[in-house]
């Protein structure tokens, strides 16, 4: 039998299986769009990639058909594009024998939600300044206190709002750590749809749609496998022995946060990061192989799908429809659940205590006497004074006679009660300038004064001779 012969016969054979005509055979209605569909929602997809190794099983979970495969691939490719390499050294082995390990960049599947950079940090005793920090000082910012923001009265401006935070180390945090939470069940919900809509497609013979739904199976689910291989890996620097205190303070526009805690807390707040961590250069490899294949089913849905009758395409969208749902929720919902378990592993429940001020010179003020405050590194002002004129960078006359006011007010532990004081060079609207915001330390003073044990606990409040430390 020649090669034509057995050609036919397998159609005759097939066409045989299929007892009903396809749904909608007459009909002259075509999606023409339908393989577009197919380009969207990647942001959700790529999101939904990357909470792979959250999870240790969810990586075989990602067999269905998903749309935004081109922006997939895209991303995925510059994942495995940003791997370097390096070497793992047991802290229980041989200290001249380590692992060889490749690292890439997580951030680049989370670059749409802006999660994976955090405010500029300013230490206050350390003296170090970083100009973008880590996910979990964002974080920080956004995560509500256990007692109800304090509202501040005093003049009114712009409303700044000024977080406490009180760092503890917690046991067992060390320089890597790897997040294992539950998967969902809803996880076969698109697995089920998209074998069930290729399994139709392919008893009523719409062959185009069934091999650009099976294609998109595969694609995505060797994606998955291959980028669920490594590890989702937590690193923070471990600092010298002998740092001084890692107290020091967030500035992102209208929000202002003080971290009080050691180095190695602080660190992980302002220099953690998230990383994939492969054992192997050939699963990068697979990776990169994996994101071609995604760029490849995005160029040929739009090839192939048009080609299809309108029973294929509306399986096809179906399968879409169902994915996509599912990735929208994902990327929401159990993005928002890994955060949180992560900011409780890494920092436990710190004591924070949030407050609102009418301006930000109260709330600038508010936050150098809880710092003053601190008997770890007493005395060390000039610092505060470098931080003063950070978050708020005016050097007018009048502002630098403010500035040497209050610094001067804190390092000879007086109570923030400002005399008339005569400066004969100042302009009217300058002395007027000056007296409000002299008014806006004492409203700040009085604020700090009120809520003393919030902001400082009362180990840090008392010396080694168990008196009181005035700031």
């Amino acid at each position: 039998m020649n090669i034509a012969g057995a050609l036919e016969a397998v159609q005759a054979q097939t066409r045989s299986l299929i007892t009903y005509a396809p749904p909608l055979t007459n009909s002259s209605f075509i999606l023409q769009s339908t393989s577009v569909a197919g380009l969207l929602g990647g942001e959700e997809a790529a999101s939904t990639v990357a909470l792979l190794q959250v999870c240790d099983k969810r990586r075989w979970l990602g067999w269905y058909n998903s749309p935004g495969s081109y922006i997939m691939g895209r991303r995925i490719r510059r994942l495995a594009h940003s791997a370097v390499e390096g070497v793992v050294f047991d802290p229980d082995g041989d200290p001249e024998s380590g692992t060889e390990i490749v690292e890439i960049d997580h951030s680049l599947l989370f670059v749409h939600d802006g999660w994976s950079k955090g405010p500029a940090f300013r230490g206050a005793y350390s003296g170090s300044v970083i100009r973008e920090t880590g996910p979990l000082a964002s974080l920080l910012l956004k995560r509500p206190p256990k007692t109800p923001c304090i509202a501040i009265e005093g003049r009114l401006s712009q409303r700044v709002n000024v977080t406490v935070a009180s760092l503890k180390q917690v046991p067992g945090l060390r320089e890597h750590m790897t997040f294992y939470p539950r998967p969902h069940v809803f996880a076969t919900v698109p697995i089920l749809a998209s074998l069930a809509t290729c399994i139709i497609c392919g008893l009523y013979g719409q062959w185009y749609a069934f091999s650009m739904i099976l294609l998109g199976i595969l694609a995505r689910g060797f994606a998955c496998v291959f980028i669920g291989s490594g590890e989702l890996i937590f690193d923070h620097p471990k600092p010298a022995e002998g740092s001084p205190s890692g107290d020091g303070i967030l500035d992102y526009d209208h929000e202002l946060a003080l971290l009080k805690g050691e180095e190695c807390v602080v660190n992980a707040v302002t220099r953690g990061r998230m990383l994939f961590r492969f054992r192997s250069k050939q699963a990068c490899r697979m990776v990169e192989s994996c994101s071609i294949l995604l760029i490849v089913q995005a160029i040929a849905q739009l090839i192939l799908i048009p080609q299809s009758q309108l029973f294929g395409q509306l399986m096809f969208l179906v399968s879409l429809a169902v994915s996509w749902s599912y990735n929208l929720w994902l990327s929401s919902v159990d993005k928002e659940e890994v955060r949180k378990e992560i900011f409780r592993e890494v920092l436990g429940e710190p004591n924070l205590a949030k407050f609102t001020f009418l301006n930000r010179v109260s709330a600038v003020v508010f936050l150098l006497l809880a710092l003053s405050c601190d008997r770890r590194s007493p005395g060390n002002l000039e610092r505060l004074k470098k931080i003063m004129d950070a978050l708020l960078p005016n050097d007018a006359e009048v502002w630098e006679i403010w500035k040497e006011t209050v610094v001067e007010k804190l390092r000879n532990g007086q109570k923030f009660q400002f005399e008339d004081s005569h400066h004969p060079n100042l302009s009217a609207s300058d002395k007027t300038l000056l007296e409000n915001l002299l008014g806006d330390a004492e409203s700040a003073y009085a604020a700090f004064e009120e809520h003393r044990a919030k902001i400082v606990p009362q180990e840090e409040m008392t010396k080694s001779n168990g008196q009181p430390l005035q700031p």
